[in-house]
């Protein structure tokens, strides 16, 4: 797909228009959001790109085509398009699985559930600070128990002040995140070349949508997924309708002696996702045979332990602490290669001559200060409440060396559409390395209240405030313009997303069944971290240690033996996600036997005309699934979920 060419060179602004269609939208896809993810077993949040926001997108983008025919002068541009995109993307990572539904479980959770039996009030309650939490009887009961109001000033008064300090708390967070893209954008989108395969399918339909919606081979793709999800969604109504085994077809009945058993862990079944199949064909080559090499050889870990009797060795292989130490190079090999781009970002900053940053989403100094002044504020913030300095600057250095720096440079060069962190965030690594005894216990008491945003972070905002720098450049729109709004609307986007949450939860009750059972389990997790941390204190652990090191070890050897033969196919990047692709392995053995027979038998032609096809299996998949999940919120019921 070629790059968006504007008649003039000057780039599009940010229109007024945008902003307040993004606005009006922005309580109606939370409500959407609310239904599905607080109330339903259904996350859209879960994958990149959003395929709600895709969905909004083209049904907008078609509403335009209508437009342009009948009144053109009040058609949007592309670029408005695209922002809207942007807009809605980052707004609505705050309602997901992995941001604000769990904050507010954890707000509350440890004083509904304290018990004489868990002796919750004398391990940690005092430890939690009144101005981040609620702990007053009455409104935890209309919390849990429903048939109340948020809008009862009894009620409301009491949530005011934890809103309002965690809504700044994550603007200055997601404000640090967006200086860091800002200084290494320049390398990893323009140097580099990235391929960022999230943003190709929101572009074509915001920048090229009548040549995209006329591709016959785009409607090939779509009208496969779109079937798949069709009869499988039928299946669920009418079980006579014979379902298409897509999503699970297993390999138990293959694998029933040891040491076989071992291709049994860590997910066994077959998966074909068209979604996923569309968006690796987009990947390049050597990164998806990386990923499946990695994924076998991470099972091959296991055929080891079982022929060497480790297999009784508790946590042995150790996958997560691998996978700390795998992110943690990952981000080392990044901001290595990106150094000669911050140091020349840094001269600009102290004053040197040069325009190198007046194209930039930010000027260079205000990144640097923000990213100085921002880190300073989220350790204060930490510290304020009890945590001692320097257990904070781990924390948060922590989270950014193994979460979003990792996850960002993952999303620009594979495009992986789910990852996870479960078990490799900061409460894992600094427990492993320190142990509890020498962290402390109000440090660890923070650990629990930080752990809705070092969960498992698959909406994670870093990945998304990239792609939309790479979408700005693309398409010749006004980065800073787009960088202003995306932070402005963040400001108004979070306490609208409390608010509402806690509408819907007040109303209905968290502890009632009338809300997924999901939503205890939030700060049930983070609790019962605390609680054993507390009421059964580690040293640190040598063998997570071990692990840890030679995930790290591992991912450097293979970037440097890259960098010196440059014919080594082997891609660091698959080993660190190898531990993640159990859902897409099945897939992605598809796309690259797909984009291999192309590029070799077709050449680059071939494989450019094939690209519709693939990103129709896209929009299919999240066309059909965007149908299904709004009729779940129509019939109250269950119904056909493509990728879960």
């Amino acid at each position: 797909m070629q790059k968006h060419s504007s008649s003039s060179n000057q780039p599009e602004r940010v229109t007024w228009r945008m902003v307040l269609i993004s606005l009006v939208l922005l309580p109606l896809i939370y409500k959407w959001h609310i239904e599905v993810e607080a109330l339903r077993y259904t996350f859209p949040t879960l994958m990149a790109p959003f395929y709600s926001v895709v969905f909004a997108l083209l049904v907008i983008a078609l509403l335009n085509l209508f437009l342009k025919k009948f009144a053109a002068k009040h058609a949007l541009t592309g670029g408005e398009l695209i922002s809207l995109y942007v807009l809605m993307s980052i707004t609505l990572s705050f309602m997901s699985y992995d941001m604000f539904l769990p904050l507010v479980s954890i707000i509350v959770h440890a004083f509904y559930f304290a018990s004489p039996e868990n002796e919750w009030r004398e391990l940690f309650w005092g430890y939690l600070p009144d101005w981040l939490t609620v702990r007053d009887p009455d409104v935890l009961h209309a919390f849990y128990r429903g048939d109340e109001s948020i809008f009862e000033s009894r009620y409301l008064l009491r949530w005011v002040k934890p809103t309002l300090w965690w809504s700044a708390f994550t603007f200055v967070l997601l404000f640090v995140m967006q200086c860091i893209n800002v200084i290494i954008r320049k390398r990893w989108t323009e140097q580099e070349r990235l391929v960022y395969p999230i943003v190709e399918l929101p572009y074509e339909i915001a920048y090229n949508t009548t040549p995209f919606l006329r591709s016959r081979a785009m409607w090939w793709g779509f009208g496969i997924a779109a079937s798949i999800s069709i009869i499988n969604g039928l299946n669920i109504f009418f079980p006579f309708v014979p379902a298409i085994p897509n999503k699970s077809i297993p390999l138990n009945s293959l694998f029933t002696d040891k040491p076989w058993t071992a291709f049994l862990r860590g997910g066994s079944a077959i998966i074909i996702y068209p979604f996923a199949v569309g968006l690796s064909f987009l990947m390049p080559l050597d990164l998806l045979v990386s990923c499946i090499i990695f994924f076998f050889l991470y099972k091959m870990q296991y055929f080891v332990a079982i022929i060497t009797g480790m297999e009784n060795i508790p946590g042995f292989p150790y996958p997560f602490e691998q996978n700390i130490g795998a992110y943690t190079g990952i981000c080392a090999i990044a901001l290595w290669g990106t150094r000669k781009q911050i140091w020349r970002a840094a001269r600009v900053a102290l004053g040197q001559k040069g325009t190198e940053d007046e194209t930039e989403p930010m000027r260079y100094r205000t990144a640097f200060l923000g990213i100085l002044f921002g880190g300073i504020f989220l350790v204060g913030f930490a510290m304020r409440g009890g945590m001692a300095g320097w257990i904070g600057v781990l924390f948060f250095a922590a989270h950014f060396a193994t979460i979003a720096i990792p996850l960002t440079r993952i999303r620009a060069q594979i495009g992986f559409p789910i990852h996870s962190t479960t078990s490799i965030g900061p409460h894992h690594s600094l427990v492993s390395l320190l142990g509890t005894r020498r962290i402390g216990s109000q440090n660890l008491t923070w650990f629990s209240l930080f752990f809705w945003f070092n969960r498992d972070n698959r909406s994670h905002p870093m990945p998304h405030q990239l792609e939309a720098f790479k979408l700005a450049e693309r398409g010749n729109l006004e980065a800073k313009g787009l960088s202003r709004w995306m932070l402005a609307l963040m400001v108004i986007a979070m306490p609208l997303c409390i608010l509402m949450i806690l509408e819907t939860f007040f109303r209905l009750g968290v502890d009632t069944g009338k809300v997924g059972a999901q939503i205890n389990s939030f700060g049930g997790r983070a609790y019962r971290f605390l609680d054993s941390w507390l009421t059964t204190p580690q040293e640190p652990n040598a063998a997570h240690i071990a692990a840890m090191t030679t995930g790290f070890l591992v991912t450097i050897v293979l970037a440097v033996v890259r960098t010196r033969l440059f014919w080594w196919p082997i891609h660091p990047l698959g080993y660190g996600v190898s531990f993640h692709i159990h859902l897409f392995w099945a897939a992605f053995i598809v796309s690259a036997l797909a984009k291999w027979s192309l590029l070799k038998y077709g050449g680059i032609g071939l494989y450019r005309r094939a690209i519709p096809l693939f990103l129709g299996l896209v929009l299919g998949d999240f066309v059909v699934g965007s149908f299904w999940n709004i009729l779940s919120i129509i019939l109250d019921t269950p119904t056909y979920v493509f990728y879960y």
